[in-house]
């Protein structure tokens, strides 16, 4: 038997699976009554103070999620790097990629620092 057949077989358990559950769910699971009241924005039980529930986001939250995804992909990057050790030409290669994006890193995090991202007047 190929393996592609047995991924298929696989793939297609796991799709029939999900569809099962979300369908017993959708037949067997509770059902929403939707009211005039239930659609009212709540804020701790009192009556809302804004008529529009959406406020702008402040500007100063991108530079911190542009660093969270940063140091996500610096972490991949280390993990590739300590997995390709038994190589040595690819520990070489994954090593010097890792060097090149810190270094890259390091220079965003100075600049930003310089230019005042970091601080939460």
């Amino acid at each position: 038997m190929s393996p592609y057949f047995v991924f298929f077989i696989f793939i297609l358990a796991a799709i029939g699976l999900v569809g099962l559950i979300v369908l017993l769910n959708a037949l067997l699971g509770p059902k929403e009554v939707v009211t005039p009241i239930k659609l009212e924005p709540f804020e701790c039980g009192s009556r809302p103070l804004q008529l529009r529930n959406t406020r702008p986001l402040s500007i100063k939250y991108y530079p911190v999620a542009i660093f969270f995804l940063l140091f996500d992909l610096e972490t991949v990057l280390l993990f590739i790097w300590a997995v390709s050790s038994g190589n040595r030409e690819m520990a070489t290669l994954s090593l010097c990629s890792f060097l090149f994006f810190m270094g890259v890193l390091a220079l965003t995090f100075i600049y930003i620092w310089k230019d005042g991202g970091l601080e939460w007047r």
